[in-house]
């Protein structure tokens, strides 16, 4: 019995930091010029589906490059983007918290040298965070319906830098290793 009120305490508390770091994040705001990045590109694909973009600065390249992978592989790349904001659990609910809590340890370290990439590199994360992002919002239906469509060059790069979900880890690990079955 007591065993049980820690544990439910502790995941009260869980929850509760959660929230608040949820809150505390700066407001996410879009710029009238990402909203735009679509008429600076031009998409064209051959007979057999291979894209070719051509853009007129990296950020419409980037926007291009999330527009055309949305395309390819439909709600992947943006849920890998909200799983690497460290966001799933808003979405998904609960079960996604311990890795959101996972994520954002990771993520601190990538945010706090992001400026320190060249303007041109933040250019195509901030595009293809954009592209994501306009995606989003076109598709609607086919996303959960607390799917955030403000994600930010940041949030592009925190994929390069965290580590895969627990989930997948745990399917990896019981595929080399399965568990007994009595």
């Amino acid at each position: 019995m007591i065993r049980n009120l820690l544990l439910i305490t502790k995941l009260s508390a869980l929850v509760s930091i959660s929230v608040a770091v949820l809150l505390a994040q700066a407001p996410r705001t879009k710029t009238a010029a990402s909203n735009e990045l679509w008429r600076q590109v031009e998409i064209i694909r051959t007979a057999k589906g291979v894209p070719h973009i051509r853009a007129q600065n990296l950020r419409a390249a980037g926007y291009a490059l999330a527009w055309m992978q949305c395309e390819d592989y439909g709600t992947a790349t943006p849920m890998e983007i909200l799983s690497a904001s460290g966001r799933r659990a808003m979405v998904e609910g609960y079960g996604q918290i311990e890795s959101d809590f996972i994520v954002r340890r990771y993520r601190a370290a990538t945010l706090a040298k992001y400026d320190l990439l060249s303007r041109d590199v933040r250019d195509v994360y901030e595009g293809f965070a954009a592209g994501v992002d306009h995606y989003v919002e076109m598709h609607r239906d086919q996303f959960p319906a607390a799917m955030p469509s403000d994600f930010t060059g940041r949030d592009v790069l925190a994929i390069e830098i965290i580590p895969p979900p627990l989930r997948k880890m745990r399917q990896f690990i019981n595929r080399i290793n399965p568990p007994a079955i009595p």
